[in-house]
């Protein structure tokens, strides 16, 4: 009985051995899949993270494209929709389609076309006593000057007597606010009576480019009634090829 007794009890002391040596090899084969398997869950992460950028840079684009289709939608609209700078061939005409006489641009224009924010600081810009600007009636004699108002009365007159002349320096605060006038005027999608917006800012460039003196009164131009009659808002630099 004390034999068996003594085999009983050490079955538990044989049976914790084994078990110890069969936990060890368990240990020692988790150990092994512990080094295999988070290189799998590391790799299919990876390509899960890579999945997720590709779909959202696709999905980035197509939202991307279509706001920029939207917008060149609506400034197509927006200007298929808005009128020319067109005010007639009068000023009984012109006042009658609510233009008024636009010293930035040397042109009678309608209120979509003007940006009288910007008219009024380049008016006051000048080298006058309150910032005004002198327009001559000839490149070669500064005798005689025109005023704002005369300027006005001038788009009306015949083709021979429709010439001012300005300084370089009245050509480039023009075109400075001009610049200006075509960016606000972007940013709320107007017209600003400029059809070619870039041929103006590469010739307000190359005109500034010549540094030449600010004083000289170079500058030439005809006052009109906008778009009425094409290139009524031309001007040109004298001797510079410019228009």
């Amino acid at each position: 009985m004390a034999l068996s007794s003594s085999s009983s009890s050490s079955d538990p002391f044989i049976a914790n051995a084994e078990k110890h040596e069969y936990s060890k090899i368990n240990t020692s084969d988790d150990e092994e899949a512990e080094l295999y398997i988070p290189r799998a869950r590391q790799s299919s992460r990876l390509r899960t993270v890579l999945s997720y950028v590709v779909k959202l840079v696709i999905v980035a684009m197509a939202v991307y494209g279509l706001i920029t289709m939207g917008i060149y939608a609506v400034v197509r609209f927006r200007k298929a929709a808005v009128p020319p700078c067109n005010c007639g061939s009068s000023i009984a005409e012109a006042l009658t389609l609510d233009c008024k006489y636009d010293s930035l641009s040397t042109s009678w224009l309608p209120p979509h076309c003007r940006d009288d924010e910007m008219t009024s600081l380049f008016e006051k810009s000048g080298p006058g006593p309150n910032g005004e600007w002198n327009y001559y009636a000839s490149n070669l004699n500064t005798s005689k000057v025109f005023t704002t108002e005369e300027m006005a009365l001038m788009a009306e007159k015949p083709d021979s007597e429709r010439q001012a002349w300005a300084t370089i320096e009245w050509h480039d605060k023009h075109c400075f606010f001009t610049l200006l006038k075509q960016v606000r005027g972007r940013a709320k999608m107007q017209y600003t009576g400029f059809p070619s917006g870039t041929a103006h800012a590469e010739h307000c460039a190359m005109g500034m480019a010549e540094r030449r003196p600010g004083k000289q009164i170079v500058v030439s131009m005809n006052p009109g009634f906008g778009d009425a009659k094409p290139g009524e808002l031309k001007m040109m630099i004298g001797h510079m090829g410019h228009q």
